[in-house]
C-alpha cells in the first residue's frame, strides 16, 4: 500500500519558499503611499502562508482519512472498526 502525500508535500515546498523569501523582511513604517502599499501587501502574504499551512494539514488529514477508510490502520482494529 502507498501513501501519496505529494500534494501536501508540494503545497509545503511552496510554503517553504515563501516563507524563506519574507524571513527578515524589514518593513516601511513611513506613511507614504508606497509604505502603505507594502504593508498591504504583506499582510496579504502572511494570510496567505497561513492558509499555506492550514492546506498541508488539510491535504495529511485527507490521506490520513483515506488510509483509514482503506481499513488498513491498526486504530481500525484497536477500535472495533
Amino acid at each position: 500500500m502507498k501513501i501519496d502525500l505529494r500534494e501536501a508535500v508540494e503545497t509545503a515546498e511552496t510554503l517553504l519558499a515563501e516563507l524563506r523569501k519574507w524571513d527578515g523582511h524589514e518593513t516601511n513604517d513611513t506613511k507614504s503611499r508606497a509604505a502603505t502599499r507594502e504593508r498591504t501587501e504583506l499582510t496579504r502574504t502572511l494570510l496567505y502562508l497561513s492558509h499555506l499551512a492550514n492546506k498541508v494539514g488539510v491535504e495529511v488529514m485527507d490521506e490520513y482519512h483515506a488510509y483509514k477508510a482503506r481499513g488498513d490502520s491498526p486504530l481500525n482494529e484497536a477500535d472495533g472498526a
